[in-house]
């Protein structure tokens, strides 16, 4: 009988099991409660779900009014968390608090990695940031790395911080010029440079580029290594097939472009330029001459075009012999310079090739050469120029 009760009792808490949401701790004391009376054991249970739910439903509210999470995001988050008193938690937001970091900033943080609050801000969080901060990064600076990679803060200060940052510092020659590229790409910090910058950067030199080119890119453009090694590769071949130089910076211009660029992106920015009658090999030509061309939207190059085509009435091929021109903007220069440039134009005062030249001097330049200078065969100009400028601040 007493079997026979034993497991009776066995049956009914697999079968009211389900009707409870019991939390993990509670489940883990589900062999315990086998060995107890059935009335036992269900007060138990219902204790150790009473238990549970006032801890997370605490937890939920401090990380909605200490920490500023919605709720839903709050409710995510508890479930990775186990503090019961708000000690530590507070501890940890105070560290963030006291190298500057905003109320937002704090959040954004805690709803991607909420086990920072379950840290030791002594060993874990004050360690890392007093070494970053020895080696420059200021206070706000350091928010902005944390905020866009807070996994960083899971990384081993001794084993993965300290031999990264020297790295970096040591590649591009000072801890000054490490942290510039850190900011510009924050996930220099967080991977490990023996999986991404190490095998990509070999590549570069066993290609032939020189070291200030890598350096170059390393420093300002950060974000294209983790790639995968094949992709990297395959992109490098394909500079290469596109007759770039290996020893010139616009080869790792063009590697840039091409790795931040899917195939299908970049066959519409050639069907872009083909509406102005430029063929596929004059887009190649063009992004020989100046890779950036091909980083400006659809939207940007139909508008650029239009304006040098159909208001200034330029032959669409001229455009493609100085693509930097498709770099600028459009109100602030292109028009303003451009509308100059049409009235000299029309006036047989300069020729079509001189678009280059004017629209890349400085301002002072391009106003004593081109508006000042021709005042007398045009006196309009300096009133138009001056008309655009203002329409484009």
């Amino acid at each position: 009988m007493a079997e026979g009760r034993d497991r009776s009792s066995f049956k009914l808490i697999r079968f009211q099991r389900p009707m409870f949401h019991l939390s993990r701790e509670a489940l883990l004391h589900v062999r315990v409660l086998q060995l107890v009376p059935q009335a036992d054991s269900l007060r138990l249970l219902l204790r150790f779900s009473s238990t549970s739910s006032k801890s997370r439903a605490f937890r939920v509210s401090y990380l909605i009014n200490s920490c500023g999470l919605s709720r839903e995001s709050a409710l995510s988050a508890s479930k990775l968390l186990k503090f019961e008193n708000p000690s530590r938690p507070d501890a940890v937001v105070a560290v963030f608090k006291s190298r500057g970091f905003a109320p937002a900033q704090i959040s954004q943080i805690i709803a991607r990695l909420p086990t920072l609050l379950s840290a030791n801000p002594d060993k874990i969080l004050l360690p890392k940031f007093n070494f970053l901060r020895s080696r420059g990064i200021s206070d706000p600076e350091l928010a902005n790395l944390v905020v866009a990679v807070p996994n960083v803060l899971s990384r081993s200060l001794v084993q993965h911080l300290v031999p990264t940052f020297d790295y970096i510092s040591n590649l591009l020659q000072s801890d000054e010029k490490a942290i510039a590229a850190i900011k510009r790409a924050p996930r220099l910090l967080y991977d490990n440079p023996q999986g991404v910058l190490v095998p990509e950067i070999t590549t570069l030199r066993n290609a032939g580029v020189p070291e200030p080119n890598i350096r170059h890119l390393v420093l300002y453009h950060g974000q294209m290594f983790g790639a995968r090694s094949l992709q990297f590769e395959e992109s490098m071949n394909r500079v290469k097939t596109m007759g770039f130089d290996p020893y010139k910076i616009s080869f790792v211009m063009a590697l840039r472009v091409l790795m931040g660029m899917s195939e299908s992106v970049w066959r519409q920015k050639i069907g872009v330029y083909g509406k102005w009658g430029w063929s596929e090999e004059v887009v190649i030509l063009a992004f020989r001459r100046y890779p950036l061309c091909m980083m400006s939207s659809e939207s940007k190059i139909t508008a650029i075009m239009d304006f040098f085509v159909n208001v200034v009435g330029l032959d669409p091929l001229v455009i493609s012999e100085c693509p930097l021109t498709i770099t600028f903007s459009l109100k602030k220069r292109i028009v303003p310079r451009g509308s100059v440039f049409r009235v000299l134009l029309s006036k047989g005062l300069v020729k079509p090739r001189s678009l280059s030249t004017l629209l890349t001097v400085s301002e002072k330049k391009f106003v004593e050469k081109y508006v000042t200078n021709y005042l007398q065969e045009a006196p309009q100009l300096l009133a138009l120029y001056n008309e655009k400028m203002g329409l484009a601040c």
